[in-house]
Protein backbone atom coordinates (compact mmCIF):
# COMPACT_ATOMS: atom_id res chain seq x y z
CA UNK A 1 0.00 0.00 0.00
CA UNK A 2 1.81 3.03 -1.07
CA UNK A 3 0.92 6.11 1.29
CA UNK A 4 2.46 9.63 1.33
CA UNK A 5 0.98 11.75 3.52
CA UNK A 6 -1.53 11.47 7.07
CA UNK A 7 -3.18 14.15 8.29
CA UNK A 8 -5.18 14.18 11.21
CA UNK A 9 -8.22 15.87 13.15
CA UNK A 10 -9.59 15.25 16.70
CA UNK A 11 -13.28 15.95 16.60
CA UNK A 12 -14.49 16.58 20.50
CA UNK A 13 -18.35 14.90 20.66
CA UNK A 14 -18.80 13.20 23.81
CA UNK A 15 -18.39 13.21 27.39
CA UNK A 16 -17.58 9.34 27.19
CA UNK A 17 -16.05 6.86 25.08
CA UNK A 18 -16.92 6.48 21.71
CA UNK A 19 -17.82 3.22 20.50
CA UNK A 20 -19.26 3.84 17.13
CA UNK A 21 -18.82 5.67 13.96
CA UNK A 22 -20.28 5.76 10.37
CA UNK A 23 -20.35 7.92 7.27
CA UNK A 24 -22.82 8.43 4.35
CA UNK A 25 -20.59 9.31 1.94
CA UNK A 26 -23.00 10.73 -0.57
CA UNK A 27 -24.43 13.41 1.86
CA UNK A 28 -20.64 14.00 3.21
CA UNK A 29 -22.17 13.51 7.10
CA UNK A 30 -21.16 11.69 10.08
CA UNK A 31 -22.48 9.51 12.94
CA UNK A 32 -20.97 8.83 16.28
CA UNK A 33 -22.33 6.73 18.94
CA UNK A 34 -20.95 6.66 23.01
CA UNK A 35 -20.75 5.20 26.30
CA UNK A 36 -22.83 8.59 27.23
CA UNK A 37 -25.94 7.57 25.32
CA UNK A 38 -25.70 9.88 22.90
CA UNK A 39 -25.69 9.98 19.24
CA UNK A 40 -23.88 13.02 17.26
CA UNK A 41 -24.68 13.93 13.82
CA UNK A 42 -22.00 16.39 12.38
CA UNK A 43 -21.03 17.59 8.71
CA UNK A 44 -17.72 17.53 7.50
CA UNK A 45 -15.84 21.01 9.12
CA UNK A 46 -17.42 19.37 12.13
CA UNK A 47 -20.66 20.95 12.23
CA UNK A 48 -22.54 19.78 14.45
CA UNK A 49 -25.89 18.72 13.59
CA UNK A 50 -27.84 16.99 16.41
CA UNK A 51 -27.42 15.38 19.51
CA UNK A 52 -29.38 12.75 20.40
CA UNK A 53 -30.39 10.14 23.33
CA UNK A 54 -32.59 6.98 22.28
CA UNK A 55 -31.83 5.46 25.56
CA UNK A 56 -31.23 7.82 28.47
CA UNK A 57 -28.70 5.37 30.50
CA UNK A 58 -28.04 2.59 28.01
CA UNK A 59 -24.90 3.19 25.73
CA UNK A 60 -24.76 3.21 22.03
CA UNK A 61 -22.70 0.56 20.56
CA UNK A 62 -23.49 0.25 16.72
CA UNK A 63 -24.71 3.47 14.27
CA UNK A 64 -25.30 3.15 10.22
CA UNK A 65 -26.83 4.96 7.52
CA UNK A 66 -29.58 3.51 4.99
CA UNK A 67 -27.33 3.39 1.52
CA UNK A 68 -30.20 4.30 -0.76
CA UNK A 69 -32.70 6.44 1.16
CA UNK A 70 -29.71 8.28 3.43
CA UNK A 71 -31.85 10.85 5.40
CA UNK A 72 -32.62 7.52 7.63
CA UNK A 73 -29.81 6.52 10.29
CA UNK A 74 -30.12 3.62 12.97
CA UNK A 75 -28.86 3.54 16.37
CA UNK A 76 -28.88 0.02 18.05
CA UNK A 77 -28.54 0.93 21.81
CA UNK A 78 -29.22 -1.72 24.72
CA UNK A 79 -31.92 -4.57 22.81
CA UNK A 80 -33.72 -1.60 20.82
CA UNK A 81 -32.85 -0.25 17.22
CA UNK A 82 -33.89 3.30 16.94
CA UNK A 83 -34.67 4.61 13.12
CA UNK A 84 -33.50 8.61 12.62
CA UNK A 85 -35.07 10.99 9.83
CA UNK A 86 -32.79 13.71 9.31
CA UNK A 87 -35.46 15.56 8.09
CA UNK A 88 -37.31 15.26 11.02
CA UNK A 89 -34.91 15.02 14.11
CA UNK A 90 -37.31 16.39 16.90
CA UNK A 91 -38.72 12.55 17.15
CA UNK A 92 -37.95 8.92 16.59
CA UNK A 93 -38.89 7.60 13.38
CA UNK A 94 -39.46 3.96 14.25
CA UNK A 95 -38.19 1.97 16.57
CA UNK A 96 -37.23 -2.00 16.45
CA UNK A 97 -38.10 -3.01 19.98
CA UNK A 98 -39.04 -6.36 21.56
CA UNK A 99 -36.82 -8.90 19.53
CA UNK A 100 -33.49 -8.67 20.66
CA UNK A 101 -33.58 -10.24 24.13
CA UNK A 102 -29.72 -8.97 24.71
CA UNK A 103 -27.81 -6.24 23.60
CA UNK A 104 -26.96 -5.25 20.00
CA UNK A 105 -23.17 -5.00 18.96
CA UNK A 106 -23.67 -4.41 15.28
CA UNK A 107 -26.02 -2.73 12.26
CA UNK A 108 -25.80 -3.83 8.84
CA UNK A 109 -28.20 -2.54 6.18
CA UNK A 110 -27.59 -3.91 2.68
CA UNK A 111 -26.90 -2.52 -0.50
CA UNK A 112 -30.61 -1.77 -1.34
CA UNK A 113 -31.46 -0.23 1.83
CA UNK A 114 -34.54 -2.50 2.06
CA UNK A 115 -32.93 -5.28 5.01
CA UNK A 116 -31.43 -4.50 8.34
CA UNK A 117 -28.83 -7.27 9.76
CA UNK A 118 -28.30 -7.04 13.29
CA UNK A 119 -26.34 -9.43 15.92
CA UNK A 120 -26.42 -9.56 19.59
CA UNK A 121 -24.83 -10.91 22.62
CA UNK A 122 -26.84 -14.07 23.04
CA UNK A 123 -25.20 -15.11 19.18
CA UNK A 124 -28.79 -14.61 17.58
CA UNK A 125 -28.76 -12.50 14.36
CA UNK A 126 -31.86 -10.97 12.88
CA UNK A 127 -33.08 -9.76 9.70
CA UNK A 128 -35.60 -6.91 9.66
CA UNK A 129 -37.66 -5.58 6.57
CA UNK A 130 -36.82 -1.94 6.37
CA UNK A 131 -39.96 -0.99 4.07
CA UNK A 132 -42.16 -3.17 6.51
CA UNK A 133 -41.49 -1.16 9.56
CA UNK A 134 -38.99 -3.31 10.92
CA UNK A 135 -40.79 -6.73 10.31
CA UNK A 136 -38.54 -9.76 11.19
CA UNK A 137 -37.78 -11.88 8.22
CA UNK A 138 -35.49 -14.10 9.61
CA UNK A 139 -33.91 -14.81 13.02
CA UNK A 140 -31.74 -18.04 13.92
CA UNK A 141 -29.10 -18.29 16.65
CA UNK A 142 -25.97 -20.08 15.75
CA UNK A 143 -23.01 -18.68 17.64
CA UNK A 144 -22.62 -20.73 20.87
CA UNK A 145 -22.30 -17.29 22.53
CA UNK A 146 -21.58 -13.49 21.56
CA UNK A 147 -21.97 -12.86 17.83
CA UNK A 148 -19.62 -9.76 17.61
CA UNK A 149 -20.24 -8.51 14.07
CA UNK A 150 -22.49 -9.41 10.65
CA UNK A 151 -22.35 -8.38 7.16
CA UNK A 152 -23.84 -8.81 3.60
CA UNK A 153 -22.33 -11.04 1.12
CA UNK A 154 -21.83 -8.50 -1.74
CA UNK A 155 -24.12 -9.85 -4.99
CA UNK A 156 -26.07 -12.51 -3.21
CA UNK A 157 -28.65 -10.74 -1.88
CA UNK A 158 -29.76 -13.85 1.02
CA UNK A 159 -26.20 -14.75 1.89
CA UNK A 160 -24.61 -13.30 4.77
CA UNK A 161 -21.87 -13.78 7.36
CA UNK A 162 -20.99 -13.39 11.06
CA UNK A 163 -18.57 -13.83 13.35
CA UNK A 164 -18.25 -14.72 17.26
CA UNK A 165 -16.48 -15.19 20.45
CA UNK A 166 -16.91 -18.56 19.58
CA UNK A 167 -13.89 -18.18 17.16
CA UNK A 168 -16.29 -19.12 14.61
CA UNK A 169 -17.27 -16.90 11.01
CA UNK A 170 -20.06 -18.31 9.41
CA UNK A 171 -21.82 -18.25 5.92
CA UNK A 172 -24.93 -18.46 5.35
CA UNK A 173 -28.46 -17.90 3.08
CA UNK A 174 -30.84 -16.12 5.33
CA UNK A 175 -33.20 -18.95 4.42
CA UNK A 176 -32.12 -21.91 5.14
CA UNK A 177 -31.96 -23.67 7.89
CA UNK A 178 -27.77 -24.72 8.17
CA UNK A 179 -25.02 -22.62 7.77
CA UNK A 180 -23.47 -23.04 3.75
CA UNK A 181 -19.83 -22.71 5.89
CA UNK A 182 -18.13 -22.26 8.48
CA UNK A 183 -14.68 -20.82 8.86
CA UNK A 184 -12.64 -22.05 11.95
CA UNK A 185 -8.48 -21.11 12.68
CA UNK A 186 -6.62 -24.39 12.73
CA UNK A 187 -6.27 -24.51 16.17
CA UNK A 188 -9.83 -24.28 17.19
CA UNK A 189 -10.45 -27.29 14.21
CA UNK A 190 -7.53 -29.62 15.83
CA UNK A 191 -9.42 -28.77 19.49
CA UNK A 192 -6.48 -27.38 20.81
CA UNK A 193 -6.23 -25.69 23.79
CA UNK A 194 -4.91 -21.63 23.31
CA UNK A 195 -3.81 -18.99 25.64
CA UNK A 196 -4.98 -16.57 23.70
CA UNK A 197 -7.93 -17.77 21.62
CA UNK A 198 -9.45 -16.35 17.89
CA UNK A 199 -12.42 -14.49 19.47
CA UNK A 200 -13.84 -13.04 16.16
CA UNK A 201 -14.18 -9.38 16.78
CA UNK A 202 -15.05 -7.97 13.26
CA UNK A 203 -15.36 -8.33 9.95
CA UNK A 204 -15.62 -6.40 6.99
CA UNK A 205 -17.28 -7.19 3.76
CA UNK A 206 -17.46 -4.04 0.50
CA UNK A 207 -20.74 -3.84 -2.11
CA UNK A 208 -18.17 -3.82 -4.86
CA UNK A 209 -15.28 -6.40 -3.53
CA UNK A 210 -15.54 -10.10 -3.16
CA UNK A 211 -13.20 -10.32 -0.52
CA UNK A 212 -13.96 -10.95 3.66
CA UNK A 213 -11.47 -9.40 6.30
CA UNK A 214 -11.99 -11.00 9.84
CA UNK A 215 -10.03 -9.35 12.68
CA UNK A 216 -9.37 -11.42 15.65
CA UNK A 217 -9.09 -11.33 19.36
CA UNK A 218 -5.75 -12.99 18.87
CA UNK A 219 -4.16 -9.73 16.98
CA UNK A 220 -4.62 -11.58 13.19
CA UNK A 221 -6.25 -10.53 10.42
CA UNK A 222 -7.39 -13.02 7.91
CA UNK A 223 -8.48 -12.39 4.18
CA UNK A 224 -11.22 -14.71 2.41
CA UNK A 225 -12.13 -14.07 -1.05
CA UNK A 226 -15.44 -15.24 -2.53
CA UNK A 227 -15.79 -18.10 -4.92
CA UNK A 228 -18.21 -20.06 -6.89
CA UNK A 229 -22.00 -20.54 -5.01
CA UNK A 230 -20.35 -24.06 -4.07
CA UNK A 231 -16.99 -23.18 -2.66
CA UNK A 232 -18.09 -20.03 -0.63
CA UNK A 233 -15.65 -18.34 1.06
CA UNK A 234 -11.48 -19.30 0.37
CA UNK A 235 -8.18 -18.62 2.02
CA UNK A 236 -6.55 -15.51 0.19
CA UNK A 237 -4.06 -14.19 2.98
CA UNK A 238 -3.07 -13.11 6.46
CA UNK A 239 -2.46 -9.30 6.75
CA UNK A 240 0.27 -8.30 9.52
CA UNK A 241 -0.99 -9.14 13.28
CA UNK A 242 -1.60 -6.34 16.18
CA UNK A 243 0.33 -7.05 19.03
CA UNK A 244 -3.16 -6.97 20.94
CA UNK A 245 -6.55 -7.99 19.81
CA UNK A 246 -7.59 -6.44 16.31
CA UNK A 247 -10.62 -4.69 17.24
CA UNK A 248 -12.06 -3.25 14.02
CA UNK A 249 -11.33 -3.97 10.43
CA UNK A 250 -12.77 -2.23 7.48
CA UNK A 251 -12.98 -2.80 3.68
CA UNK A 252 -12.62 1.04 3.15
CA UNK A 253 -12.69 0.56 -0.95
CA UNK A 254 -12.49 -2.62 -2.73
CA UNK A 255 -8.97 -3.71 -2.53
CA UNK A 256 -7.62 -0.75 0.84
CA UNK A 257 -8.21 -2.49 4.61
CA UNK A 258 -7.57 -0.62 7.63
CA UNK A 259 -7.56 -2.31 11.03
CA UNK A 260 -7.55 -0.81 14.08
CA UNK A 261 -6.02 -2.77 16.78
CA UNK A 262 -5.97 -2.74 21.09
CA UNK A 263 -1.90 -2.02 20.50
CA UNK A 264 -3.25 1.17 19.65
CA UNK A 265 -2.02 0.99 16.13
CA UNK A 266 -3.55 1.02 12.54
CA UNK A 267 -2.60 -0.49 9.95
CA UNK A 268 -3.54 0.39 6.11
CA UNK A 269 -2.85 -2.58 3.56
CA UNK A 270 -3.50 -2.95 0.23
CA UNK A 271 -5.03 -6.30 -0.89
CA UNK A 272 -3.93 -6.29 -5.01
CA UNK A 273 -0.73 -4.79 -4.33
CA UNK A 274 1.66 -7.09 -1.45
CA UNK A 275 4.96 -5.54 -0.23
CA UNK A 276 6.91 -7.31 -3.22
CA UNK A 277 5.82 -4.67 -5.34
CA UNK A 278 8.32 -1.87 -4.84
CA UNK A 279 5.93 1.24 -4.33
CA UNK A 280 5.24 1.71 -0.71
CA UNK A 281 6.95 4.69 0.75
CA UNK A 282 8.07 5.76 4.04
CA UNK A 283 4.95 8.46 4.50
CA UNK A 284 4.93 11.53 7.09
CA UNK A 285 2.09 10.91 9.20
CA UNK A 286 0.49 13.56 11.89
CA UNK A 287 -1.38 12.10 14.73
CA UNK A 288 -3.30 13.58 17.36
CA UNK A 289 -0.54 14.92 19.66
CA UNK A 290 2.24 15.13 16.75
CA UNK A 291 4.62 12.98 18.30
CA UNK A 292 4.64 9.68 16.25
CA UNK A 293 5.34 9.18 12.53
CA UNK A 294 3.93 6.02 10.79
CA UNK A 295 5.64 4.05 8.42
CA UNK A 296 5.41 1.04 5.78
CA UNK A 297 6.97 -2.48 6.64
CA UNK A 298 6.27 -5.16 4.35
CA UNK A 299 3.94 -3.32 2.29
CA UNK A 300 1.37 -1.98 5.10
CA UNK A 301 1.27 1.26 6.69
CA UNK A 302 1.51 1.37 10.31
CA UNK A 303 0.60 4.31 11.58
CA UNK A 304 0.47 4.81 15.94
CA UNK A 305 -3.08 6.19 17.03
CA UNK A 306 -2.04 6.03 20.63
CA UNK A 307 -5.34 4.42 21.93
CA UNK A 308 -7.28 1.03 21.79
CA UNK A 309 -9.59 1.34 18.99
CA UNK A 310 -13.22 0.30 19.29
CA UNK A 311 -14.68 0.65 15.75
CA UNK A 312 -13.27 2.65 12.49
CA UNK A 313 -15.15 3.46 9.32
CA UNK A 314 -14.32 5.15 5.49
CA UNK A 315 -15.16 8.74 5.81
CA UNK A 316 -15.20 10.75 2.59
CA UNK A 317 -13.31 9.72 -0.73
CA UNK A 318 -11.57 12.67 -2.56
CA UNK A 319 -9.72 12.54 -5.83
CA UNK A 320 -6.43 11.39 -4.53
CA UNK A 321 -7.09 10.57 -0.78
CA UNK A 322 -9.71 9.26 1.80
CA UNK A 323 -11.04 9.76 5.16
CA UNK A 324 -10.82 7.16 8.32
CA UNK A 325 -13.01 7.89 11.00
CA UNK A 326 -11.47 6.36 14.50
CA UNK A 327 -13.33 5.91 17.87
CA UNK A 328 -11.12 4.92 20.30
CA UNK A 329 -11.34 4.99 24.85
CA UNK A 330 -11.74 8.56 24.49
CA UNK A 331 -14.31 10.85 24.08
CA UNK A 332 -13.30 12.56 20.82
CA UNK A 333 -13.16 10.80 17.17
CA UNK A 334 -10.18 10.90 14.83
CA UNK A 335 -10.66 11.54 11.40
CA UNK A 336 -7.13 10.28 9.22
CA UNK A 337 -7.10 11.97 5.88
CA UNK A 338 -4.60 9.35 3.86
CA UNK A 339 -2.96 10.39 0.67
Amino acid sequence: MSVSEVDSTRIELHDATVLTVSHCQSDNISLSGSEDGRVMLWRSGDELVASLTPLPGEAVNSVTFNPRDTAKFYVASDSSIFVYDTRSLGEVYEVYEGKHEEEINQLAPDEKGQYLLSCDDNGEVMCFDIKKRGEVVSRYTVHDNICASVQWVPSRTAEIVSGGMDCKIHHRDLYRQKPMNTILEPSQQQGVHVINPPFVNSISTHWKSRYLVAGYGSGAVKVWRLGSKKVGYVPFRTLPSHSAGTGCVCLVDPVTVVTGGNDGFVHITGLECGASNGHSTLPHSTTPDDEDQGETENGVFKLYHGSKINWLCAGQHHATSFDVLIADETSTVTRYTVR
